[in-house]
């Protein structure tokens, strides 16, 4: 399991932005970490969130590297079609 301390700013931010955060792919992602800090397990969060055990683990280690900044980046993929 992986072990994450957050403070109660923290814990406020993500609360906020699980809501108010223009992205909903960023919004997903709070609600993980809002979730995980409440003392979810991981079958509950991936149940409640609907999400599958790589994408928690990819947003848990994301905190883990950068915190809330890091949860709010994310890449898109750009599809060419033709040549």
């Amino acid at each position: 399991m992986i072990q994450i301390e957050f403070s109660g700013e923290e814990i406020q931010q993500l609360d906020y932005e699980r809501y108010h955060h223009p992205h909903p792919r960023v919004q997903k992602k709070m609600e993980v970490l809002y979730l995980k800090s409440q003392g979810l397990s991981h079958q509950e969060r991936r149940r409640l969130c609907r999400i599958c055990q790589t994408t928690l683990v990819s947003y848990l280690r994301q905190y883990q590297q950068g915190g809330i900044e890091r949860l709010k980046q994310f890449s898109q993929v750009i599809f060419k079609i033709g040549s």
